[in-house]
């Protein structure tokens, strides 16, 4: 013992512990969970790679998506203008006529996003389509899925005539007057309403049109909630 060191002597039960410390199960570490829409707020490369999860938020993100409200100018004396409408595919809603427009893709523009959802459900090349933003909204129960803010375009084009075929989330399109539309999903209510007084401003809009789009957003005054739809919950 004369020649150990007083210092050692003090680790020895310390170091006596390290095998079975060492030698233990580490605990299971559970596998990294994308945040859901409502929770922490992260890239998909920040999910993948969570060491550079410099750029995640506390405060949740709502859904992003977008819509368009095309009206055609009448086509003859004393007709209506047409609004271009798809019926959806799927849930919720599924059945219901809607205006064109979904999901904005991560890192793609509002302007690309609007002008690739109208392709793909109505068929209509965006560069017949001058589109100009509406308007935003957001208000709660807009959509059953979930917290989703919608960014609104709208245009007026001078023909029906744009080569309409409803393709992916669209089981159908077609154009309708726009003082006879059919009951719309989500809020578009709202949204064509906030869309056609809109356009009723444009310059290119003759003095009958600007009455005639002023005097069917009139006819879409009132609430615009689907109690029955919107009371459902959809993942």
């Amino acid at each position: 013992m004369l020649g150990i060191n007083r210092r050692a002597l003090c680790i020895l039960p310390c170091i006596s512990r390290f095998p079975a410390r060492l030698g233990a199960r580490p605990r299971p570490v559970p596998p990294l969970q994308a945040p859901h829409l409502h929770d922490r707020s992260c890239s998909s490369a920040t999910m993948a790679e969570p060491a550079t999860a410099s750029y995640c938020y506390k405060w949740p993100r709502p859904g992003l998506t977008v819509d368009t409200v095309v009206v055609a100018k009448p086509q003859e004396p004393g007709a209506q203008p047409q609004l271009l409408l798809i019926q959806r595919l799927n849930p919720p809603y599924q059945g219901s006529w809607a205006c064109p427009g979904g999901y904005v893709d991560e890192f793609e523009s509002l302007d690309h996003a609007a002008a690739r959802e109208l392709r793909e459900e109505t068929g209509v090349d965006a560069t017949d389509v001058e589109l100009i933003q509406v308007g935003g909204f957001g208000e709660k129960g807009r959509d059953p899925r979930g917290w989703t803010v919608t960014v609104a375009y709208g245009a007026i084009v001078p023909t029906t005539q744009l080569g309409v075929k409803a393709a992916d989330d669209a089981a159908d399109a077609r154009w309708y007057a726009i003082d006879a539309l059919p009951k719309l999903a989500f809020d578009h209510k709202l949204v064509v309403r906030t869309a056609f007084r809109r356009l009723a401003m444009e310059s290119h809009a003759d003095d009958g049109l600007k009455a005639q789009l002023r005097a069917a957003a009139d006819l879409l005054e009132g609430p615009w909630k689907d109690e029955g739809e919107g009371s459902k919950k959809y993942d």
